[in-house]
């Protein structure tokens, strides 16, 4: 009995410890459809364009922050989220800017829910007036 007692603890002891690890982002990275994107935004022709060379390069900074080492993730991750606002407030207007940050805000609220969190950078254009 007292072997069954230690088996449970131990048990415990490690579904405690697996539940109370830091929550990892998913390997596949955070991925917007440009024509999606393209008919919320209402982006013309050669916005499409410069949208998808976007989307492009933030898939591909988000892989590399995948395969960098652990302690440098959340820096990379946090580079590559601001990078891509940064390119995206440059290519929309304004009003087109503030809906694409309203898609990221409630896309990352979603992401936060099921534990696959982007870095809090989603409020970027306030650091660069």
């Amino acid at each position: 009995m007292k072997k069954f007692g230690f088996i449970v603890a131990a048990l415990c002891m490690c579904a405690t410890a697996s539940f109370a690890q830091k929550p990892s982002l998913s390997k596949a990275p955070f991925i917007v459809s440009t024509g999606k994107l393209a008919s919320y935004l209402q982006l013309n022709s050669t916005q499409v364009d410069e949208v998808a060379e976007i989307n492009a390069y933030f898939i591909e900074k988000q892989e590399e922050s995948a395969k960098a080492c652990a302690n440098k993730q959340d820096q990379k991750r946090y580079e590559a989220v601001y990078g891509n606002l940064k390119l995206m407030k440059k290519a929309l207007s304004p009003e087109q800017y503030r809906k694409y940050v309203t898609l990221l805000n409630i896309t990352n609220n979603n992401n936060r829910s099921l534990e696959q969190a982007l870095p809090d950078v989603y409020l970027a254009d306030n650091k660069s007036k």
